[in-house]
């Protein structure tokens, strides 16, 4: 697995100490320490780590609600806790935790845990970015799409010789036929409502 930095919140300093070493002895960076909810925030947003590992029971803010705010932030979050209850999985579920063990924690337990986390975070950036393209493309092809139509009924032509049309100009233009294409459909508004 590579090096990743990892914030630490905890507040209890032995424990923070403990995975620490472990942290360190696997090879990670612990770019931050912290013993409430409010500064494990903080370093969150000074340091952007690849993962924050949060007690639940914390000063301030505990860490779901944390792991919540680390969220929207795209840090994923692995939770400790003494608490093995369902209501605490249950809301950790909510918040979108990639990882839940149950003190006292061992090396044996906690690097595979890690390990896991990042790896289904990853997984879950692949699919984002994934959809955001097919997002996208499929906003392109809808803009591609309108602005041949105008181009169809403006010019007295079929579909596609508008599309040709469209593809030469881009091309002459040299830019994206979606470029291109949002030109239109943006011409084409204002002159609609000068009239």
């Amino acid at each position: 697995m590579s090096e990743l930095s990892i914030l630490i919140a905890d507040d209890e300093a032995l424990i923070r100490l403990d995975i620490k070493e472990m942290l360190q002895g696997a090879g990670h960076i612990v770019c931050g320490e912290a013993n409430n909810g409010p500064k494990a925030v903080e370093l969150a947003k000074s340091f952007a780590p690849d993962l924050a590992i949060l007690d639940v029971m914390m000063p301030g803010l505990d860490g779901l609600e944390v792991a919540k705010i680390l969220h929207s932030m795209n840090i994923p979050v692995l939770l400790l806790t003494a608490y093995s209850q369902s209501k605490f999985i249950n809301r950790a579920e909510k918040v979108s935790v990639y990882g839940y063990l149950v003190k006292p924690i061992t090396e044996r337990d906690l690097l595979p845990a890690i390990q896991i986390a990042y790896a289904r975070w990853r997984e879950m950036q692949a699919v984002r970015a994934k959809l955001e393209n097919t997002q996208l493309e499929l906003q392109s092809q809808k803009t591609i799409a309108r602005a041949r139509s105008i181009l169809a009924e403006r010019n007295g032509i079929s579909d596609y010789e508008a599309h040709q049309l469209l593809i030469h100009q881009a091309m002459d233009l040299r830019i994206t036929v979606v470029k291109l294409a949002a030109q239109i459909i943006d011409e084409t508004s204002k002159v609609k409502k000068n009239k």
